[in-house]
């Protein structure tokens, strides 16, 4: 799973890393990707990694509840 981020700043830094893992499902299949080639590619320690998520998968589940959340405040904005 994902942790919810007490500050502006670990939300931040959070996003910056679901943004990579989607940088890299473009280059490689989600399965071909192991969390120490995303840290490897973002320059992070895995430390770093799982101080937001328990798991790649938790980063992927991540990546989409926030992709939907963006979705919706759009949607409310049209």
């Amino acid at each position: 799973m994902y942790k919810q981020c007490r500050t502006e700043q670990s939300a931040s830094r959070q996003r910056q890393l679901e943004q990579g893992l989607l940088k890299a499902m473009l280059k490689k299949h989600y399965d071909e990707i192991s969390v120490s080639d995303l840290c490897e590619e973002m320059g992070i320690p895995r430390k770093s990694f799982y101080r937001y998520f328990s798991s790649k998968e938790g980063a992927l589940l991540s990546l989409i509840d926030h992709a939907i959340m963006d979705f919706d405040i759009a949607s409310m904005h049209e």
